[in-house]
Protein backbone atom coordinates (compact mmCIF):
# COMPACT_ATOMS: atom_id res chain seq x y z
CA UNK A 1 0.00 0.00 0.00
CA UNK A 2 1.11 3.66 -0.71
CA UNK A 3 2.56 6.08 1.96
CA UNK A 4 -1.23 8.04 2.99
CA UNK A 5 -0.27 11.55 1.84
CA UNK A 6 -1.28 14.57 3.82
CA UNK A 7 -2.37 18.28 2.96
CA UNK A 8 1.07 19.90 2.68
CA UNK A 9 2.51 22.95 4.64
CA UNK A 10 5.60 25.51 3.79
CA UNK A 11 7.50 28.13 5.49
CA UNK A 12 8.95 30.88 3.57
CA UNK A 13 11.82 31.68 4.67
CA UNK A 14 12.17 35.42 2.36
CA UNK A 15 9.31 36.99 3.40
CA UNK A 16 11.58 39.11 6.28
CA UNK A 17 9.78 39.07 9.39
CA UNK A 18 11.32 37.19 12.69
CA UNK A 19 14.55 35.42 11.37
CA UNK A 20 15.05 31.26 12.32
CA UNK A 21 17.84 29.01 11.99
CA UNK A 22 17.24 24.84 12.56
CA UNK A 23 18.86 21.58 12.56
CA UNK A 24 17.08 18.60 10.60
CA UNK A 25 17.77 15.19 12.08
CA UNK A 26 16.87 12.68 9.37
CA UNK A 27 15.47 9.72 10.72
CA UNK A 28 13.84 11.05 13.74
CA UNK A 29 10.41 9.98 13.42
CA UNK A 30 9.48 12.85 15.97
CA UNK A 31 10.65 14.66 19.26
CA UNK A 32 10.93 11.92 21.34
CA UNK A 33 12.16 9.49 19.04
CA UNK A 34 15.58 8.58 19.42
CA UNK A 35 17.09 6.76 16.22
CA UNK A 36 19.76 4.49 16.17
CA UNK A 37 23.14 6.48 16.05
CA UNK A 38 23.67 4.67 12.45
CA UNK A 39 20.11 5.50 11.45
CA UNK A 40 19.96 9.60 11.43
CA UNK A 41 22.28 12.39 9.64
CA UNK A 42 21.98 16.27 10.66
CA UNK A 43 21.76 18.63 8.22
CA UNK A 44 20.91 22.50 9.06
CA UNK A 45 18.90 25.20 7.44
CA UNK A 46 20.27 28.89 7.42
CA UNK A 47 18.46 31.96 8.37
CA UNK A 48 16.95 32.64 4.04
CA UNK A 49 16.06 28.69 4.35
CA UNK A 50 18.81 27.18 2.42
CA UNK A 51 20.00 23.68 3.25
CA UNK A 52 23.56 22.60 4.19
CA UNK A 53 24.83 19.94 5.76
CA UNK A 54 28.66 17.99 5.98
CA UNK A 55 29.52 15.15 4.34
CA UNK A 56 32.29 13.00 4.26
CA UNK A 57 33.97 11.61 0.28
CA UNK A 58 36.19 8.96 0.02
CA UNK A 59 39.93 9.54 -0.71
CA UNK A 60 41.78 5.94 -1.03
CA UNK A 61 42.68 5.99 2.77
CA UNK A 62 42.59 2.95 5.07
CA UNK A 63 39.30 3.71 7.15
CA UNK A 64 36.89 5.32 4.72
CA UNK A 65 34.44 2.02 4.31
CA UNK A 66 33.73 2.63 8.00
CA UNK A 67 33.60 6.31 7.84
CA UNK A 68 37.04 7.47 9.46
CA UNK A 69 39.85 9.66 7.59
CA UNK A 70 37.41 10.72 4.88
CA UNK A 71 37.48 14.37 2.75
CA UNK A 72 35.03 16.11 4.50
CA UNK A 73 32.73 18.32 2.40
CA UNK A 74 29.81 20.61 3.04
CA UNK A 75 26.70 20.38 0.49
CA UNK A 76 24.63 23.36 -0.24
CA UNK A 77 21.33 22.90 -2.13
CA UNK A 78 22.80 22.49 -5.47
CA UNK A 79 25.05 19.38 -4.04
CA UNK A 80 22.13 18.13 -1.96
CA UNK A 81 19.78 17.96 -5.37
CA UNK A 82 22.63 16.02 -6.83
CA UNK A 83 23.68 13.34 -4.14
CA UNK A 84 20.65 13.56 -1.73
CA UNK A 85 17.69 14.84 -4.05
CA UNK A 86 15.46 13.11 -0.79
CA UNK A 87 16.79 15.74 1.72
CA UNK A 88 15.40 18.38 -0.54
CA UNK A 89 12.61 17.14 -2.37
CA UNK A 90 9.44 16.37 -0.85
CA UNK A 91 8.04 14.07 -3.33
CA UNK A 92 11.08 12.34 -3.44
CA UNK A 93 11.73 11.97 0.35
CA UNK A 94 7.89 10.63 0.12
CA UNK A 95 8.79 7.94 -2.29
CA UNK A 96 11.81 7.21 -0.46
CA UNK A 97 10.26 7.11 2.79
CA UNK A 98 12.63 9.36 4.31
CA UNK A 99 11.43 11.17 7.79
CA UNK A 100 13.06 13.91 9.64
CA UNK A 101 12.20 16.18 12.33
CA UNK A 102 13.02 19.98 12.14
CA UNK A 103 14.28 21.83 15.08
CA UNK A 104 13.53 25.78 14.48
CA UNK A 105 15.05 28.49 16.28
CA UNK A 106 14.08 31.55 16.55
CA UNK A 107 17.20 34.31 16.40
CA UNK A 108 18.15 37.69 16.12
CA UNK A 109 19.84 38.73 12.56
CA UNK A 110 23.60 38.41 14.79
CA UNK A 111 22.93 35.08 15.15
CA UNK A 112 21.50 34.33 12.12
CA UNK A 113 24.77 35.80 10.31
CA UNK A 114 27.11 34.07 12.47
CA UNK A 115 25.47 31.01 11.83
CA UNK A 116 25.53 31.79 8.02
CA UNK A 117 29.37 32.33 8.07
CA UNK A 118 30.06 29.08 9.98
CA UNK A 119 28.88 27.04 7.37
CA UNK A 120 30.58 29.44 4.95
CA UNK A 121 33.79 29.20 6.52
CA UNK A 122 33.54 25.45 6.69
CA UNK A 123 32.66 25.11 2.77
CA UNK A 124 35.78 26.75 2.41
CA UNK A 125 37.71 25.09 4.96
CA UNK A 126 36.03 21.60 5.72
CA UNK A 127 38.58 19.59 6.85
CA UNK A 128 38.37 15.78 7.54
CA UNK A 129 35.27 13.87 7.64
CA UNK A 130 35.59 10.99 10.84
CA UNK A 131 32.60 8.70 11.58
CA UNK A 132 33.89 9.45 15.71
CA UNK A 133 33.98 13.17 16.61
CA UNK A 134 34.30 14.52 13.10
CA UNK A 135 30.97 13.70 11.71
CA UNK A 136 27.85 15.58 10.50
CA UNK A 137 26.94 16.21 13.92
CA UNK A 138 30.08 17.27 15.20
CA UNK A 139 30.02 19.96 12.63
CA UNK A 140 26.56 21.12 13.25
CA UNK A 141 27.46 21.39 16.41
CA UNK A 142 30.35 23.91 16.06
CA UNK A 143 27.64 26.01 14.11
CA UNK A 144 25.32 26.10 16.26
CA UNK A 145 28.62 26.66 18.99
CA UNK A 146 29.76 30.23 16.80
CA UNK A 147 26.53 31.58 16.62
CA UNK A 148 26.04 31.28 20.03
CA UNK A 149 23.16 29.00 20.72
CA UNK A 150 25.40 26.59 22.85
CA UNK A 151 28.37 27.31 24.51
CA UNK A 152 29.97 23.87 24.46
CA UNK A 153 30.08 20.43 22.14
CA UNK A 154 27.27 17.87 22.10
CA UNK A 155 27.09 15.84 25.53
CA UNK A 156 27.55 11.93 25.41
CA UNK A 157 28.11 10.72 21.41
CA UNK A 158 28.11 13.74 18.22
CA UNK A 159 24.90 12.32 16.94
CA UNK A 160 22.44 14.40 15.47
CA UNK A 161 19.47 13.40 17.65
CA UNK A 162 22.08 14.21 21.29
CA UNK A 163 22.78 17.59 19.62
CA UNK A 164 18.79 18.34 19.29
CA UNK A 165 18.57 17.22 22.93
CA UNK A 166 20.83 19.68 23.24
CA UNK A 167 19.25 22.42 21.49
CA UNK A 168 15.91 21.77 23.06
CA UNK A 169 17.54 21.70 26.78
CA UNK A 170 19.29 25.21 26.47
CA UNK A 171 16.69 27.28 23.62
CA UNK A 172 13.53 28.62 25.62
CA UNK A 173 10.28 26.56 24.64
CA UNK A 174 8.86 29.99 23.07
CA UNK A 175 11.70 30.04 20.79
CA UNK A 176 11.96 27.13 19.08
CA UNK A 177 9.48 24.86 16.87
CA UNK A 178 9.86 20.94 16.12
CA UNK A 179 8.32 19.73 12.79
CA UNK A 180 8.70 16.34 11.55
CA UNK A 181 7.23 15.00 8.24
CA UNK A 182 8.68 14.69 4.38
CA UNK A 183 10.72 17.59 3.88
CA UNK A 184 11.94 19.38 0.64
CA UNK A 185 13.16 22.90 -0.11
CA UNK A 186 12.01 25.52 -2.75
CA UNK A 187 15.03 28.58 -4.55
CA UNK A 188 12.60 31.45 -4.23
CA UNK A 189 14.54 34.79 -4.63
CA UNK A 190 17.62 35.02 -2.42
CA UNK A 191 15.62 32.34 0.03
CA UNK A 192 14.22 29.26 -0.12
CA UNK A 193 10.65 28.06 0.99
CA UNK A 194 10.62 24.92 3.05
CA UNK A 195 7.81 22.32 2.25
CA UNK A 196 6.59 19.64 4.39
CA UNK A 197 3.75 16.77 4.64
CA UNK A 198 3.34 15.99 8.06
CA UNK A 199 4.62 12.19 8.77
CA UNK A 200 1.87 9.28 10.38
CA UNK A 201 3.44 5.97 12.19
CA UNK A 202 4.63 3.77 9.55
CA UNK A 203 6.48 1.08 9.43
CA UNK A 204 7.38 1.63 5.69
CA UNK A 205 9.29 5.01 7.44
CA UNK A 206 12.75 5.46 8.63
CA UNK A 207 15.27 5.38 5.95
CA UNK A 208 17.69 8.55 6.69
CA UNK A 209 19.46 7.48 3.43
CA UNK A 210 18.03 4.88 1.15
CA UNK A 211 20.60 5.37 -1.65
CA UNK A 212 23.18 2.75 -2.87
CA UNK A 213 26.47 4.43 -1.13
CA UNK A 214 27.70 4.38 2.60
CA UNK A 215 25.67 5.46 5.79
CA UNK A 216 23.22 7.82 6.34
CA UNK A 217 26.23 10.59 6.97
CA UNK A 218 28.92 9.93 4.15
CA UNK A 219 29.25 8.82 0.61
Amino acid sequence: MDEERHMAESIDFTTGGAKRIGLIVRGKLGPDHHPDKMAQHADCILANGAPTGFFGEGNDQSGNAIGLRMAGIVYDYAKLQINRPYYVDKDQAVTARVVSTVLLIDVDQTTADLFAKAWSDMTLHPGDFNIVGGNCASHASAAFIKAKIVSSSIPWLDTPDNLYGQLVEKVPAGKRRSITGFFGFTPKGGGYVMTWEPYTDSPKANRPNPGKSGSSSSN
